[in-house]
C-alpha cells in the first residue's frame, strides 16, 4: 500500500529484543541490543532513501549526517522547515496529511525510510510496503519501549498485511526477517 499519488515505497526499519523492544526501560538504546552488522545495513538503507522518517527524540539524540529528514513532533503546526538543519522538516501529523506532506517536500518516488520510534512505527502501520526487522535473541528488556504500542512486531505486521519474507543469521545471535506487504486478492465475482 503506497501513499496515495506517490510512486513511494515505505519501509520501516527496527531492531528490536526477543521481547519486541527498541528501547530499555529509561528509553535509552543499551549496548546488547546494538549490532554492527545490523548498523552497516540500516545505514546503507538509510543512505539510499529519499526521506528518513522518526521522532523527535530519535532527531535530537542522533545529528544528521546529511540525509533528508522528516521529523514527527506535536510542537508545530503542520509542516516546517528545521531552523537548525537545512535538510530536516518538523511535522505534525495532526496538522497535515502525509500525502500534502510528501507533495510539499516533492517526493513523489523512491524508498522513506521510518526509524521509530514507537509513535512513528505506529502511525505508518498503515503504510509500510516492507518493514525489516532485526531481534536480538536472548535479549529481553521488561518495561521496555516497544516498537509497536499493539505488541510485538512478529504479531503487528501480519496483522497489518505483511508477511515474514527472507529471514536470515546476519550476526551471531541476530536474525533479520524482510516483511513484505501481502497483494489483497480481488473478490470473486
Amino acid at each position: 500500500m503506497t501513499i496515495p499519488g506517490t510512486d513511494i515505497l515505505v519501509e520501516g526499519h527496527a531492531i528490536v529484543s526477543d521481547d519486541g523492544m527498541i528501547a530499555d526501560a529509561t528509553g535509552g538504546m543499551p549496548p546488547e541490543l546494538r549490532n554492527d552488522a545490523d548498523w552497516r545495513l540500516f545505514q546503507a538503507a538509510l543512505d539510499r532513501a529519499a526521506l528518513v522518517v522518526l521522532g523527535r527524540i530519535g532527531h535530537m539524540r542522533h545529528p544528521n549526517p546529511g540525509r533528508r529528514r522528516l521529523v514527527l513532533t506535536h510542537s508545530v503546526a503542520d509542516l516546517q522547515p528545521d531552523p537548525v538543519d537545512a535538510k530536516s522538516s518538523y511535522w505534525n501529523p495532526a496538522g497535515l496529511d502525509i500525502t500534502e506532506v510528501m507533495a510539499r517536500l516533492g517526493i513523489t518516488e523512491g524508498t522513506v525510510a521510518i526509524t521509530g520510534g514507537t509513535g512513528t512505527f505506529d502511525l505508518f502501520l498503515p503504510w509500510y510496503d516492507r518493514f525489516v526487522l532485526s531481534e536480538v535473541r536472548g535479549l529481553n528488556m521488561p518495561d521496555g519501549t516497544p516498537c509497536f504500542t499493539k505488541g510485538h512486531p512478529r504479531f503487528v505486521l501480519p496483522g497489518a498485511g505483511l508477511e515474514a519474507r527472507d529471514m536470515e543469521m546476519i550476526d551471531r545471535g541476530v536474525v533479520q526477517t524482510q516483511w513484505v506487504r501481502v497483494p489483497r486478492k480481488a473478490a470473486p465475482p
